[in-house]
């Protein structure tokens, strides 16, 4: 798996290399933003890492230019593990995020994790059709199906449905989930959170089961898996 890494520390660079490198990843690092986001459009890598200070061009400007135009994991590395942060990189669309210093056995285990959530066999998308663990989404049939039971939706629910299930077990920033349900200028986090009640109460489910839909306050919603999926 290629991994490109961006940090301005070159020793930590190539600590994280080499560490990275003795569990089996092709690494290429980089030490400023613009570099990082050159580089990406270049090698098209399976995994980012980001330091959230880059010179030229910060982590969240590089995080938010990948996130326009493509689904590439990200994580964040910061020295700063305050709310704020943490909530920044989020609604910049990084998948998770580390802070220094590095353990690199649970850096390593962080990413399998977001590479699960990505690529993982808890999710089967096919087509326009989205499904994790017992729950399945159509979009061209604009069918929802739960343990084998038909469910009716609106639209609206049938399309946020579908994209949360397409990311299940990642979390969604609201207004990419509002962007790419409302495929218009129409929707806002109000209709957003009121169509979530809606699906959450035609789904049947309770908070800390498989398929429950979670909120992350100031940053988005969530398909739950089962653990170890």
């Amino acid at each position: 798996m290629r991994v490109l890494i961006a940090e301005d520390d070159t020793d930590m660079l190539d600590v994280t290399t080499y560490a990275l490198s003795k569990y089996g990843y092709t690494v290429v690092g980089v030490t400023d933003g613009i570099a990082a986001l050159e580089r990406w459009h270049v090698l098209q890598p399976d995994m980012v890492l980001l330091d959230v200070n880059l010179p030229g061009m910060s982590g969240m400007d590089v995080c938010k230019q990948i996130r326009a135009s493509s689904s590439t994991p990200i994580i964040m590395v910061t020295a700063m593990s305050d709310e704020d942060h943490v909530v920044q990189g989020f609604e910049c669309g990084a998948d998770d995020y580390v802070t220094k210093p590095l353990s690199y056995r649970t850096l390593v285990t962080r990413m399998r994790t977001v590479i699960q959530r990505r690529t993982g066999e808890a999710v089967v998308q096919s087509s326009n059709i989205a499904r994790a663990g017992d729950v399945s989404v159509d979009l061209d049939a604009h069918e929802v199906v739960k343990g084998g039971t038909p469910i009716r939706m609106t639209r609206l629910e049938l399309r946020i449905l579908y994209f949360l299930v397409r990311n299940a077990g990642h979390v969604v920033q609201t207004s990419r989930l509002i962007e790419l349900a409302w495929e218009y200028e129409g929707g806002d986090a109000f209709a957003l959170k009121t169509h979530i009640s809606h699906i959450r109460s035609k789904l049947q489910l309770n908070r800390g089961e498989a398929g429950y839909i979670s909120v992350f306050p100031l940053v988005g919603y969530k398909f739950e898996i089962a653990r170890g999926s």
